[in-house]
């Protein structure tokens, strides 16, 4: 019977996600449906110690499963699309660049301080 009963609820939780995009519908949808089959699995599998046990636990664990695997089935938001932007235009390369390089680089001119104090050690007189 266990062998029957786990693909079974395979398929049920398969099927009973929409995959609509609406991730709260789809995540109550599959936890009602995960809770439902795993209190109908527990109660089977506990019939022989009763089935209020097995029934409960199954529901919980089936619950969360479901509802896990409700909103992990949710379609992602549609792709915007955009029309193409105006065209940009391009500089011609045959045209002559207004900037250029200087010929040649210089040193800059000496920075001059001015007179040294007369007692600065190393001043002349």
């Amino acid at each position: 019977m266990r062998r029957t009963i786990l693909p079974a609820t395979a398929l049920l939780a398969l099927t009973s996600c929409a995959a609509t995009p609406d991730p709260a519908y789809n995540t109550v949808s599959g936890g009602a449906g995960g809770a439902a089959v795993g209190a109908a699995i527990g109660c089977v599998v506990t019939i022989p110690v009763g089935c209020a046990p097995g029934a409960a636990l199954g529901a919980i664990v089936g619950g969360a499963s479901g509802g896990t695997l409700g909103l992990a089935s949710t379609a992602p938001p549609p792709v915007a699309t955009y029309p193409p932007g105006p065209p940009v235009a391009a500089y011609p390369s045959t045209a002559p660049s207004p900037y250029s390089a200087p010929s040649a680089y210089s040193a800059p001119p000496p920075i001059s301080y001015g007179a040294l104090p007369p007692d600065y050690p190393g001043a002349t007189q």
